[in-house]
């Protein structure tokens, strides 16, 4: 695997980390920002930076073994291991002119030769509130505005930028009435296959950038 591959994982995935391996990044993290003590003006300044870190550094041997390799094999094997276990969980972004990888999920541009496809946007969407209902426990839906475009059922919303490897169906669209602030939200319905994103989607309420609605 090549390491531009592992870090696409880890960085983009990273609720597919287990506990240790997210501990292990976390603690890499906070050494890397803190750097040598040489480079401070005295040991107790380097002591007062460390503190600022605590929650993130960690002594646990089994944590610290995961990264004793250096930050390359760190991802690589993070990376492996997800990829062997759980593969539908993880969206590999190709570009669609030279199959490489491009620079995350949600990305319409390749890095490597420039290839564009923001034509497949259709509309970008802000979500206000993510609810299902108990008559129709099956339907997700994504409550807000269209800030641009237009927004048809059969077209695709873009979740890879949650860490999701999802580009559900719009299924059903219905209007949601705000009669006292005279006003209408547009509710996107799509059906989430895997009950674990249908939770953590449920669950994440507000979206703080709008969706991406594919074509």
């Amino acid at each position: 695997m090549y390491i531009e591959t592992g870090y696409y994982i880890a960085r983009h995935f990273p609720r597919l980390l287990t506990k240790t391996e997210g501990s292990a990044l976390r603690h890499y993290n906070a050494m890397f920002k803190i750097g040598n003590p040489d480079k401070y003006d005295s040991i107790d300044t380097y002591n007062e930076r460390l503190k600022w870190h605590n929650d993130d550094i960690t002594d646990d041997p089994d944590t610290l073994r995961l990264i004793e390799a250096g930050i390359t094999d760190f991802y690589i094997n993070a990376a492996t291991r997800i990829l062997n276990e759980t593969p539908e969980k993880v969206f590999l972004n190709a570009c669609p002119n030279c199959n490489r990888l491009a620079r995350t999920p949600y990305a319409r541009q390749c890095k490597h030769c420039g290839h564009s496809w923001h034509d497949t946007i259709a509309a970008n969407f802000k979500v206000n509130k993510v609810f299902s209902l108990t008559q129709r426990p099956s339907t997700l839906f994504f409550a807000g505005d269209i800030k641009s475009g237009t927004v048809k059922k059969g077209m695709r919303i873009d979740l890879t930028f949650l860490g999701l490897a999802i580009k559900p169906i719009i299924t059903t669209i219905e209007f949601i009435d705000h009669i006292s602030e005279k006003r209408a939200e547009v509710a996107l319905g799509v059906t989430v296959e895997q009950a674990d994103d249908f939770e953590y989607l449920k669950n994440h309420g507000v979206l703080a950038i709008p969706i991406i609605i594919e074509q």
